[in-house]
């Protein structure tokens, strides 16, 4: 099945640099309550996964370099997603409350099954996101959008049982608090491969030329990439 295929890879991928991943989610899980610096602690996690998965070396200057590069543009996608989920939740609260809703309730509860719908795919949307932002060779923020809304209509059951596994994993994580530190880096990691494969697979049946910018990174080229392995972490 190809989501435990890509599960598997992005384990790997992960185990490979596992201490950077611990630390990189460490800062990211502080700034979490920070709300601002989040997006951009979240990016330089997103670029360490990428070269992880690619099979590059990793180290704290292109952590760094992500974060410059990057950060405002993660900034932006953030708060377009927050704002995607609190327009999903506004819609969901004024359509099922009788005080205020336009519609009978018995109308207002055929609708939840659409809005859950909905939720689900913007929750499709969200998991790909930065890694798009990452891979496309020139991440507008629409751009990303659509590359991530449409992976997940081509995609349905994979997209669905990877965020299933992700749910599963948090679950744990709450369970188990000391997983938290490893969360973010692995679904960073998930993602990453997640959209690699799929779009290789899109490619490979339809020779799409569109959706296979994912297959070359946008912000460094090979003698980038080496210089910046060069710089001291």
């Amino acid at each position: 099945m190809q989501a435990i295929r890509i599960l598997i890879d992005a384990a790997k991928a992960y185990y490979e640099e596992m201490l950077l991943f611990l630390l990189t989610s460490l800062i990211l899980l502080v700034t979490v309550p920070l709300i601002i610096p989040m997006p951009f602690a979240l990016i330089g996690v997103w670029m360490i996964a990428h070269r992880s998965v690619r099979g590059l070396g990793v180290n704290w200057g292109l952590y760094w370099q992500a974060v410059k590069e990057y950060g405002f543009k993660s900034l932006q996608l953030t708060l377009v997603l927050i704002l995607g989920y609190v327009l999903l939740l506004s819609n969901i609260w004024f359509y099922n409350t009788p005080e205020v809703s336009p519609l009978p309730a018995h109308v207002a509860g055929w609708l939840l099954p659409l809005w859950v719908f909905l939720g689900i795919v913007w929750i499709g949307v969200t998991f790909y996101a930065h890694a798009f932002l990452i891979e496309l060779k020139e991440p507008k923020l629409l751009m990303i959008l659509r590359s991530s809304l449409a992976l997940t209509f081509v995609n349905p059951v994979t997209t669905l049982l990877l965020i299933l596994a992700i749910v599963l994993l948090t679950a744990l994580s709450i369970v188990l608090p000391l997983l938290l530190f490893a969360l973010p880096g692995f679904i960073a990691t998930l993602s990453i491969t997640a959209v690699r494969k799929l779009i290789g697979v899109i490619h490979e049946k339809y020779g799409s030329t569109e959706t296979a910018q994912a297959d070359e990174p946008r912000s460094t080229n090979d003698a980038e990439d080496d210089a910046a392995e060069a710089d001291p972490a």
